[in-house]
């Protein structure tokens, strides 16, 4: 019964709630000069959103430079980024090696968002440091064992806030910072062959 009740005051409610609501539009007057014309706005000063971006001194998946690893100079890669997403308070990086069970070669974080440029051989400045996969602070130049290519991923992290890490921290506890406190992501591979 107060089923029957509950169905039949709900249609009720539902019906009445799609009627009109009493009032009529009146009609135009000689006299009106003026119409209310209805058009979608479109902020002009909206400029539109720079795609989060890498852009590395090699080609998507090809061979790095010899100055970037162990039979060159050592340094560590140069590389620009841009768009960085609205409200990026810092950002970080890393390079690991996914064919070495993706074995740390640099990580860092904390570096100054107006930094968006990195040179070779340069840690941005304010970036806090963890431990490489040799036990160092810094970067380790790659160095597969000769005849085995290893593919190698650089990637940037935009962060939302600074990061509670200090220089010389365990790599996978920064990493998984990096990666728990970013708001977009981008990457690039390369490859090394000895």
């Amino acid at each position: 019964m107060y089923g029957a009740v509950a169905i039949f005051g709900m249609s009720t409610l539902l019906l009445a709630s799609c009627s009109r609501d009493g009032r009529d539009m009146k009609l135009p007057t000689a006299d009106q000069t003026e119409t209310i014309a209805v058009a979608a706005t479109i902020a002009e000063s909206v400029a539109p959103v720079q795609e989060f971006t890498i852009a590395a001194p090699w080609i998507e998946g090809s061979e790095i430079d010899s100055i970037f690893t162990c039979e060159g100079s050592k340094l560590s890669p140069s590389f620009d980024i841009a768009g960085l997403p609205e409200g990026t308070v810092t950002w970080g990086l890393s390079i690991v090696d996914q064919t070495a069970g993706n074995a740390v070669h640099w990580v860092a974080a904390n570096i100054d968002p107006a930094i968006n440029s990195v040179d070779a051989g340069v840690v941005p400045a304010g970036a806090v440091q963890s431990l490489n996969r040799v036990g160092k602070v810094g970067y380790a130049a790659p160095c597969p064992k000769v005849g085995e290519p290893h593919t190698y991923i650089l990637t940037v992290y935009a962060l939302s806030q600074l990061l509670e890490v200090q220089e010389g921290d365990d790599p996978e506890i920064m990493l998984t910072s990096l990666e728990a406190g970013s708001l977009g992501i981008v990457a690039t591979t390369f490859m090394v062959t000895r």
